[in-house]
């Protein structure tokens, strides 16, 4: 199935069948592989005595770390607290004051289908905010009186304005599985937890923002474009470097990493 599946985004890529058929294939591909996973797992339950099936589950899952170990130096909890906020946020020049146009042109008010369709693309079990609200919430209040989060996700966007409140983010600390050495802080990753309607408004501007123009982006965008996912991008490159080897050619490429990008974007 995998040599299908790269057949068909060679066929795909230089048009000789169509970005459906591609999807088609390329999502049979992916379903195979999580049956194929289901399957073997349902294997070792199977085959796994009573007594020996927990055992069985804690090999299946990564070990978690009782505690964080000593970060920097750091033994207490807000010790350790102060470094990771350091490492993850470090002091920098305040950012530049943005004021948004007071045009609104353009701009249509947000209907209670958008919110509808927000809701329903966030994941129903997205882990909530400080404010402890499930999506839940939102979904059986906008059944009830859908007129309420269209009113304020309307609000919001044409105020350009989001409340102070629905900025306050909770912040998960979990360490990245393999490191050798978590006594530093570039061994932990930082996840951060939004309310759930700051979610659901995020949602309503990103399916806005992401209808382009015809021809405004270039064919090799992959990011941020329905349809077209990390999978694509990795099925360019290795079609790329299998028809230099065919014809006798060397293949370069620049891979970029830039330490910090999220958190160093005015966001």
């Amino acid at each position: 199935m995998r040599r299908i599946k790269n057949t068909t985004f060679r066929d795909f890529w230089y048009g000789r069948t169509d970005r459906h058929t591609y999807n088609r294939v390329r999502n049979a591909y992916l379903r195979a592989i999580r049956k194929a996973t289901q399957h073997h797992w349902n294997t070792v339950v199977q085959n796994t005595s009573p007594s020996c099936l927990w055992q069985t589950v804690r090999k299946a899952l990564p070990k978690p770390l009782a505690s964080l170990a000593t970060i920097n130096g750091a033994t207490s909890f807000k010790d350790k607290a102060q470094v990771l906020r350091q490492a993850f946020f470090p002091d920098s020049d305040p950012p530049p004051q943005h004021q948004p146009s007071d045009s609104l042109e353009g701009f249509h008010p947000v209907t209670q289908e958008e919110v509808l369709k927000a809701l329903e693309a966030i994941p129903p079990n997205s882990a909530p905010g400080d404010d402890t609200l499930p999506l839940s919430v939102w979904i059986r209040l906008h059944r009830i009186r859908p007129d309420i989060l269209t009113h304020m996700t309307d609000w919001s966007l044409c105020s350009r304005m989001l409340p102070t409140i629905l900025k306050r983010v909770l912040t998960m600390v979990i360490a990245k599985p393999g490191k050798l050495d978590y006594s530093v802080p570039k061994a932990y990753r930082m996840i951060s937890l939004l309310p759930t309607l700051s979610k659901t408004i995020e949602h309503v501007a990103l399916a806005r923002m992401t209808v382009f123009p015809p021809n405004c982006l270039s064919p090799l965008q992959f990011a941020c474009r329905k349809g077209y996912s990390s999978l694509d991008t990795v099925h360019l490159i290795l079609e790329k470097v299998h028809k230099a080897s065919n014809d006798k050619l060397y293949s370069s490429a620049l891979f970029l990493d830039v330490q910090g990008a999220f958190d160093k974007v005015l966001h």
